[in-house]
Order: C-alpha cells, then structure tokens, then sequence
C-alpha cells in the first residue's frame, strides 16, 4: 500500500486543480508509475517518479527518478543476495505531428547503481546508460489514447572493484550487461485535462534497461498542469 500512495496524491492533486475551473495551460506534466520486471529468478519491484517541463514548442526536457528492489535470488554458488537499485536519468523529447498522430523523439542519460544485501553487501554495479527512443500516439476517443514506443539503450555496465569475488563480479556482468531494445505498447485515459491514467506492457527491462528480462508490466498516472 505505501507504494501505491505517490499515485493516489498524485491523482488527488490533479482532481483538485479541476475544481478550480482553469484551463490547463499544460507546459509541466509530472508522472508516478510502479513497476514489474519480470525475470528469470530476480523479479524486480519499482516505483518511476518523472517531471517534464516544455521549453519551446513540441520540444520538452524530461527528469525521472527510480527505485527498484530485486526477490532474493542466487548469483553464484554459495552468494544468495537481494538487489537495490536507484536509476535517474536525464533527456529531451521532441514532437513530430504525423498523420492522426504524433512521433516523438526522444534523448537522454542515465544511471543506474545498485547494492547488494545477503549473502554478498556493498555497491554491486554502476551502470551508464544512453537511451534513444522513438514513440508514436494517438488518440482513440473519448479521453482514450494508444501509443507504441520502442526504446534501445546504450549502455556501460561495470561490476564494483570491491564487491565480493572476482566470480560473482563476472556472474553480475553475465546478468545484466547488454544493450536491449523495449517495445512497449500503452493505453491511457484522461478522466480530466489534468489527469492521465495509463498502462503499458513492454518487452525486455522498460526502467531499468538492464539485460536479460523477459517484460515489464507498469501502471501510473500523471497530472498536468
């Protein structure tokens, strides 16, 4: 339940501009979504708090903060440990209107790094990522909009100099180095101008843009304003 509350204040702030009876002007946006990664042994669990600000037209920075927790899983014989993982990551977007729709480009930074609990503590891996993405949205009428993106990363993995034995360094390499691509699909509703409700199914790790997942299922709201 405590992972839930940053959605429902989210959607109470939202629901609270709408009394006011102002139009919104809609320049900033900021976004909660929780998140499940499912992977082989070591399921992650996140919550994703993101903030967009136009700053010319069709053109917007964009600012997202991540905090994900592995199941307990084994690394290595003998080291049976749980994740902890922080991601931010920094970019653009730019929209192209196309069609009965738009495209949207996107550019960004980010880091991630996690630590470890169990078998194995300590910082476990610092990984430096460039994402590019590519989004196409449209609406579907009363309030609904779909949209389909794809999103590859670019990414530096390194294992920490310190954390346990040079095995589990290699084990964690194995795990999660890589550069994947997600394809996600998204359907979201807008009750009000100054809510969205959305849902997105995508392949691969669609948060943390680690290798070796199978999909990610989020579900989250944003408030415009």
């Amino acid at each position: 339940m405590k992972s839930l509350l940053p959605l429902l204040l989210v959607a109470a702030a939202a629901q609270a501009q709408t009394t006011t009876g102002k139009a919104p002007a809609d320049p900033y946006s900021f976004s909660v979504d929780k998140y499940e990664i499912v992977r082989d042994a070591d399921d992650f669990d996140g919550m994703a708090f993101g903030a967009k600000a136009r700053v010319a037209d069709n053109l917007r920075i964009a600012f997202s903060y991540a905090d994900a927790s592995s199941d307990a899983f084994t690394l290595v014989s003998g080291v049976n440990l749980e994740l902890d993982a922080n991601r931010f990551s920094l970019g653009a977007e730019y929209d192209i209107p196309a069609g009965p729709g738009a495209v949207t480009l996107s550019l960004g930074y980010a880091q991630t790094s996690a630590e470890a609990e169990g078998g194995a503590t300590g910082d476990a891996f610092n990984n430096r990522q460039i994402v590019l993405g590519a989004r196409y949205g449209m609406s579907l009428g009363a309030g609904f909009t779909a949209s389909l993106a794809v999103n590859h990363f670019i990414s530096d993995f390194e294992a920490e100099a310190g954390f346990s034995t040079a095995p589990a360094r290699a084990a964690l390499a194995q795990r999660y180095d890589g550069s994947p691509t997600s394809v996600g699909l998204t359907l979201a509703y807008a009750p009000t101008d100054y809510l969205t409700i959305h849902l997105t199914y995508a392949t691969e790790d669609s948060l943390l843009g680690l290798a070796g997942a199978d999909n990610t299922i989020s579900f989250g709201v944003r408030a415009n304003f």
